[in-house]
């Protein structure tokens, strides 16, 4: 077995020994806090929009993209959120100044590799607010709209794991994944972030901050609405439809 083999066994050995009760703990501590039934709530709301969107004129909709850092690939055993970045984009453009960033504070202790990997330090987490402090306002940033991820297959099931863990209402919106829409305009499998913004000419930021990862994502996303036109594509429900004949 390599090393990242004996790592993840060792963090889901770890989780199930010692971790999955520490969370526990806490988590009935978060349950005693006015907060965690404010996020119940907006999570009921945030859900019965996504029924509105499907012949929704692209043009018409506002799309909220987000980014998401973790401490780890793997919410089942513990990995967790610490940061949440997103950007707006109406009628076909991102609005600069429509932007979200939070960081999260985690129960777990985040380490030094992830800090390193994310550009996060201590000082970043002072402020800090928890998961349902932050995703709550997140959803309140975003409430109205379409969410986008790159790829959304691991951000908003990272999303909806978390929420699972924390015992809170499910948390199904309406979203696009424009990694796969991109593979699918463009009739290819490996539009990854880096390369689109290479072919596309978006101006580099540091990756791996979910600030900067979302205004990238949000200027591909520009583009590859104006490809979704030039092939006929102009309502929410078209674009699932060609992401699903991709596939």
């Amino acid at each position: 077995m390599n090393d990242i083999g004996i790592n993840v066994g060792f963090r889901i050995i770890k989780y199930y020994l010692w971790q999955q009760f520490f969370f526990r703990s806490q988590l009935r501590e978060e349950k005693a806090r006015p907060s965690y039934y404010k996020i119940s709530e907006t999570l009921k709301e945030f859900e019965t929009e996504k029924f509105t969107f499907q012949k929704k004129h692209l043009n018409d909709c506002t799309f909220t993209i987000f980014d998401l850092e973790t401490t780890g690939f793997f919410p089942e055993v513990g990995d967790e959120i610490i940061s949440i970045g997103a950007v707006k984009i109406f009628n076909g453009s991102v609005q600069e100044k429509e932007t979200f960033y939070k960081v999260i504070d985690p129960l777990q202790t985040v380490s030094r590799e992830t800090k390193k990997f994310t550009g996060l330090r201590r000082k970043d987490f002072k402020h800090a607010v928890k998961f349902p402090v932050g995703l709550k306002q997140f959803l309140e940033f975003a409430k109205g709209t379409i969410l986008v991820a790159h790829p959304a297959s691991f951000d908003i099931n990272f999303l909806q794991k978390r929420v699972n863990k924390w015992e809170l209402p499910s948390f199904n919106p309406e979203f696009i994944d424009s990694f796969a829409l991109a593979n699918a305009l463009m009739r290819r499998n490996d539009c990854y972030l880096d390369a689109m913004v290479a072919k596309f000419g978006i101006r580099k930021r540091t990756r791996h901050h979910a600030l900067n990862d979302a205004i990238m994502t949000a200027e591909l996303f520009e583009e590859l609405l104006k490809l979704c036109h030039l092939q006929g594509v102009h309502t929410v429900q078209a674009l699932h439809e060609c992401i699903e004949g991709h596939n």
